[in-house]
């Protein structure tokens, strides 16, 4: 596992992970890693609830799958970040590419098409957010899931 810290124009210094291709040709973790890791530290925010790490991995993999299809060309880096977020799990995936992501409609012979549908479900569901942040270096994605259990205890609170 390679990983690198690089200066981030948005928010400074941070701990990236290079993202291995689909392929498992070169460096970095695999999309098998990266969902663990994920999922690991939804369950440091939240280890009340085991959806809200099933959550962030499917949300991890699919914004880094996405990143390597579409922002990435050839042997260009795809780096995925989870800054420390109180009371939230946070992901960053940097990719090369300017272009944002967009969502298609996926009918059901396709076997892809799904994932930003997914990401905005899961998104929605905690009541998170989805930003892109677009860099000198191409783009961020960057999704926050609040922890369940503080949304839980915001509605169960008498007014």
């Amino acid at each position: 596992m390679r990983t690198a810290a690089h200066p981030d124009p948005i928010h400074g210094s941070c701990i990236r992970l290079l993202v291995q291709p689909p392929s498992e040709e070169g460096d970095g973790i695999s999309l098998s890693q990266l969902r663990a890791m994920s999922r690991a530290c939804a369950e440091e925010v939240c280890p009340y609830a085991p959806d809200y790490g099933d959550a962030a991995a499917l949300v991890t993999s699919e914004l880094a799958t996405n990143a390597l299809r579409y922002g990435a060309e050839d042997d260009e880096p795809v780096y995925v970040a989870f800054p420390t977020c109180p009371r939230a799990f946070q992901v960053r995936v940097l990719d090369p590419s300017p272009k944002l992501p967009e969502e298609c409609v996926a009918h059901d012979d396709d076997e892809a098409g799904r994932g930003l549908f997914l990401v905005h479900h899961f998104t929605a569901q905690y009541g998170g957010r989805l930003d892109v942040e677009v860099t000198e270096a191409g783009k961020a994605v960057v999704c926050t899931l609040p922890s369940p259990v503080l949304r839980l205890a915001a509605v169960e609170v008498p007014a």
